[in-house]
């Protein structure tokens, strides 16, 4: 019979398993896979008060190592100086070109409105969306542009690396790989029948431009704050295919610089990425205890009656490898591995604010604006 500590270890060595798969399956193209002839893609970039990212992303875009491309930059009413940035930036580099948002109307979140506005400016067959605060090599245009022809892709999104400074964003920001990579089974993101599993990240969304108009694009979820994994919702309902590629050395990316912002961030989206219900909250945590606290406990308990517990020892290395592999390659620090309980605490901490904000109907203040969540 098996008991529960052992049911653990074997999902514990399935999450391994099906991490080290994914990372397989998430590789980026290589130059030989790279088309002979590379498509117009336009760059399309929401800005609002974004003095300190704007210099190194245009940088980084202008840098493209890529032969055919266009970057458009809207501004939504900025009080900072990312309009006198954007200005010396245009003026130097034909490529740029850099646009005003018009007023937001009534009912749209301020990032679909502009990128609803930016595709219709965009010329390009290819639509790149990407977020002020990333940073790209020069060859991630060529990477995703390949990735996409070879995977056939309507949408294809990266994971980038994740840049950590503050110790919330240490204890946190590994809990998205960890997240992604690990629990999600690829074969779930397109299969032919059966639940799909819409898998996007914001600051890297790379669509065909039919499949942006055939999904509706911006416009049918314009309301929505988590506008990604919406956009991904419409991508499968249409029967268009997602990518998810490694852009760990392509595209890097600081989500948020303080405790405050990362805590509010993340609540705004967390229980609506998830499409939570309080029932789905409450085993989401129940698992997470069993899974990845309890095994520590036992452990520490065993060790301070000094014996040799072999199985939390074996779940608590399971738990470490996989952190381990996530860490070498996303780049997230191999130092806070052993906190993994805190990290994990953390996290269903900001997915518990989520559900209350959600639940009780409170509004979240997001780019000087106020939003209600979904």
């Amino acid at each position: 019979m098996i008991t529960l500590d052992n049911l653990v270890f074997l999902i514990l060595l399935a999450i391994f398993f099906n991490t080290l798969v994914n990372l397989k399956k998430m590789a980026p193209e290589d130059e030989s896979h790279w088309p002979e002839e590379w498509p117009f893609v336009s760059i399309l970039v929401p800005v609002r008060n974004e003095e300190k990212n704007l210099e190194s992303l245009l940088d980084s875009l202008l840098r493209q190592d890529y032969p055919n491309f266009e970057i458009i930059v809207m501004d939504d009413g900025s009080t900072d100086k990312t309009w006198s940035i954007l200005e010396k930036y245009a003026r130097l580099d034909s490529r740029l070109l850099i646009v005003r948002s018009q007023e937001l109307p009534p009912g749209w979140t301020g990032k679909n409105w502009v990128c609803h506005q930016l595709s219709h400016l965009a010329r390009g067959n290819w639509l790149l969306f990407t977020d002020a605060d990333t940073i790209h090599h020069p060859l991630a245009l060529k990477k995703a542009v390949a990735s996409a022809y070879r995977h056939r892709s309507g949408l294809l999104s990266a994971l980038p690396e994740l840049e950590a400074k503050t110790w919330s964003e240490k204890l946190f920001m590994p809990m998205i790989p960890f997240a992604l990579v690990s629990f999600i089974p690829f074969f779930k993101l397109n299969p032919k029948r059966g639940r799909c599993l819409p898998l996007a990240m914001g600051p890297f969304l790379l669509f065909q431009r039919k499949t942006y108009h055939l999904c509706g694009g911006h416009e049918a979820n314009k309301g929505n704050i988590v506008d990604d994994i919406a956009l991904a919702r419409q991508v499968i309902r249409r029967g268009q295919k997602i990518s998810w590629i490694d852009g760990s050395r392509f595209l890097r990316i600081r989500f948020y610089t303080c405790f405050k912002d990362l805590w509010r961030g993340f609540s705004k989206n967390s229980y609506e990425a998830i499409k939570g219900t309080p029932v789905k909250v409450l085993l989401a945590a129940i698992a997470c205890y069993y899974l990845f606290i309890h095994p520590y406990l036992a452990l520490l308990d065993g060790l301070t009656q000094a014996q040799l517990t072999i199985l939390p020892l074996l779940q608590v290395i399971t738990i470490s490898l996989t952190r381990f592999v996530l860490a070498e390659r996303f780049r997230t620090g191999i130092s806070n591995i052993f906190l993994h309980p805190l990290s994990i605490i953390f996290a269903l901490l900001i997915l518990f604010n989520s559900c209350r904000l959600t639940i009780l109907g409170k509004k979240i203040a997001w780019k000087e604006r106020w939003y209600p969540l979904p």
